[in-house]
Parts: C-alpha cells; structure tokens; sequence
C-alpha cells in the first residue's frame, strides 16, 4: 500500500481507528455495566494494545518481532494510557465532561503522542 509521503503516518492512523474502535466499544460497553469510568478506560485501552502492536509491527513500520521493541511498545502505550487517564479524570471530575465525550477528546492527543514515540524510539533503525 503506497500512501505517498506520508503514508506511514496515515498507516499508523488506520490502524489506530481500527484500536480506537475496539476501546470505544469496550469502554462504552463497560460503562453500561456500571464499571467505574478510570477502570474501563484502562480495560478498553489495554484491550487494543495486542492488535496495535500486531499491525503496527507488521503494516505500519514493517519491522520483524523484536522482544526489546516489543518492550518498548508496550511501555509507550503504558505511558500514554497514563495521560489518557490523567486528562480524562480532569475532563470528567473537573470540567464535568460526559464520560464518553472526555474519552474521544483525550485520544486525539495520544494518536500524536503514539506515532511520534513510535517513529522515533519503538521502530527506530
């Protein structure tokens, strides 16, 4: 698949809307369960990571399996699942965003977050 120049990061993107809907319907689906809102977002997040990994790995950097970048993946999806719960503890308890609504408002920030660290220090030559 050539995307032209920047198709890598349009990669990434596809496959981050493909693990953003699989943590957006988890979440929502354990928010009807009455889960707390912080632990759902961490369930659904984690939930997506296997796949991103997976695709990320294979389709978007086109990289062999390497335990240490394995490692690396994780621990950037770690960090970032972090920020996420940071900023949607304040979007929700703070600025008393809908539960649903602070979830896809912080993603558009980790989608950066995770294909800069990614690019540069996952998948690195």
């Amino acid at each position: 698949m050539n995307v032209g120049k920047y198709g890598q990061f349009i990669k990434f993107c596809l496959v981050g809307a493909v693990n953003t809907s699989i943590s957006l319907v988890v979440y929502a689906f354990l928010l009807k369960l009455n889960v707390y809102y912080l632990t759902a977002s961490t369930i659904a997040y984690i939930a997506g990571i296997l796949n991103g990994y997976i695709f990320s790995l294979s389709f978007v950097f086109k990289k062999k399996f390497n335990f240490t970048q394995g490692l690396k993946f994780v621990g950037v999806y770690l960090s970032s699942l972090l920020i996420n719960l940071f900023f949607l503890y304040i979007l929700v308890d703070i600025f008393q965003f809908p539960k649903f609504i602070g979830q896809i408002c912080v993603t558009g920030f980790n989608v950066i977050y995770n294909f800069l660290l990614n690019k540069y220090w996952t998948f690195n030559k």
